[in-house]
């Protein structure tokens, strides 16, 4: 039986299509994967803000009380101690600064001498008596963080009054306790004061707020 031309090049070309179909997916899907690649990763990232926390070990009570300090007279001294604890986990700066109780006076500022002085670290189960009988011993060569010496030392300055304190007024003007302390330190420091030879002095009278501040460096 013959075939005719016409339809022997139909059947030639229907064979030809599905042909052409697979090598243009084969070329597709072999394009698709051509490129080399490669990853690396760095897992188990983490961010967290530290904190600070100062406390003291006074429990918010006065260094210094008016039932006590009254009726003083020329050359009346007194010093009083506290103990700092730092217990945040960053490294932080302390500073000390002095503010005005509302409706608080300061007429016997200019002649209360003053002097802040840093004793040695303890820890922070050492007691420090607020009458600085125990726990505050002086540096090896005395720390004064304000005045030259001890209030009621002859040689201080004079100068170094609790107006000059009060100008001390915040954190950014304040009196810096010294290089950034770390996590778990537990700071002393003694206060004192004398009380100016002084006519003028009479029936003055001064009242303080005095603020530590821990801020991370």
């Amino acid at each position: 039986m013959r075939v005719s031309p016409r339809r022997g090049r139909r059947s030639v070309l229907a064979a030809v299509v599905p042909v052409g179909l697979v090598l243009s997916v084969a070329l597709t899907w072999s394009s698709t994967y051509a490129a080399f690649s490669a990853t690396t990763q760095n897992p188990g990232n983490s961010w967290q803000t530290g904190s600070v926390r100062l406390t003291d070990n006074d429990s918010g009570t006065a260094l210094f009380e008016s039932a006590t300090e009254t009726g003083l007279t020329p050359g009346a001294a007194r010093s009083r101690c506290i103990r700092l604890d730092y217990a945040g986990d960053v490294a932080a700066d302390i500073r000390m600064y002095v503010g005005t109780p509302a409706g608080g006076a300061t007429t016997l500022d200019r002649f209360l001498v003053m002097s802040v002085e840093r004793g040695q670290n303890v820890s922070a189960t050492t007691s420090v008596l607020p009458d600085c009988s125990t726990g505050f011993t002086p540096t090896a060569s005395p720390t004064f963080l304000f005045n030259t010496r001890q209030a009621n030392d002859g040689l201080a300055d004079q100068a170094a009054t609790l107006t000059a304190l009060r100008s001390r007024a915040d954190y950014a003007t304040g009196l810096s306790l010294g290089p950034s302390v770390a996590p778990g330190t537990s700071l002393t420091l003694r206060i004192s004061y004398l009380v100016k030879d002084d006519n003028d002095a009479q029936r003055t009278r001064s009242d303080a707020t005095i603020t530590w501040e821990a801020r991370n460096t």
